[in-house]
């Protein structure tokens, strides 16, 4: 039987909407939807990264100077799952006040987001990942919060740095045995099948909320 090559052009995720923007984390409304978080430096790839998972080009902002975004941007997936674009921090560009801002805004949002279930920590393949962000990753295993470390742009490695890069990842796996690593490539596409597949597991796990409470409130009526 011959494929439909209408379907090899449909994206993973069929529907997938920007919801809101909150300035605030104490603003973000509790509704019993999970989310995944994209957390990172302001120049690791984290919008450009989402809209590669969505296979979408533009609906995650992506600006030619890294530090743009301010806001927890909600991005709303087969109307099951949020996937939440979080502020960069630490970009060389920005200042220390902006940098303390910007993290005060994610611990806020880790404190305060109940449905939280992932975290995917963005990290730029050809740095080292700095002890800001391992300190992150150990916080996720404390709040039950599933963290996966997700290293980008690793098609501008050569041999020889890829090889370092994983001698690196199997010290951090010795320091945390249970963390999730992938490698990235958003031009070859390396890595997205399998992010994907985090991302669909989850909405595998809790079904449709907006069906379960429709039915819930069909059963008190």
């Amino acid at each position: 039987m011959n494929e439909d090559p209408q379907k090899k052009d449909e994206p993973f995720f069929k529907d997938v909407e920007f919801n809101a923007s909150y300035g605030e984390a104490s603003k973000i409304p509790t509704k019993g939807i999970p989310q995944i978080a994209f957390a990172g430096r302001s120049n690791a790839g984290k919008s450009s990264l989402l809209n590669a998972i969505l296979e979408r080009k533009s609906l995650a902002k992506v600006s030619s100077t890294p530090g743009k975004t301010k806001l927890l941007n909600f991005f709303f997936v087969n109307r099951s799952i949020y996937l939440v674009d979080l502020p960069g921090f630490g970009y060389s560009a920005n200042s220390h006040k902006d940098h303390e801002a910007m993290m005060g805004l994610l611990m806020d949002y880790l404190n305060h987001a109940k449905d939280l279930k992932s975290l995917f920590l963005v990290c730029d393949s050809q740095r080292d990942l700095p002890e800001e962000e391992l300190e992150l990753i150990g916080t996720c295993f404390e709040r039950n919060i599933k963290p996966v470390l997700v290293r980008t742009k690793i098609d501008k490695l050569n041999q020889s740095d890829l090889s370092k890069l994983r001698k690196k990842m199997k010290n951090i796996h010795e320091l945390y045995p249970m963390l999730e690593t992938v490698l990235v490539s958003n031009k070859s596409g390396k890595g997205l099948p399998e992010l994907r597949k985090i991302v669909d597991s989850l909405i595998g796990m809790v079904g449709n909320p907006l069906e379960n409470l429709t039915e819930r409130i069909e059963e008190i009526s």
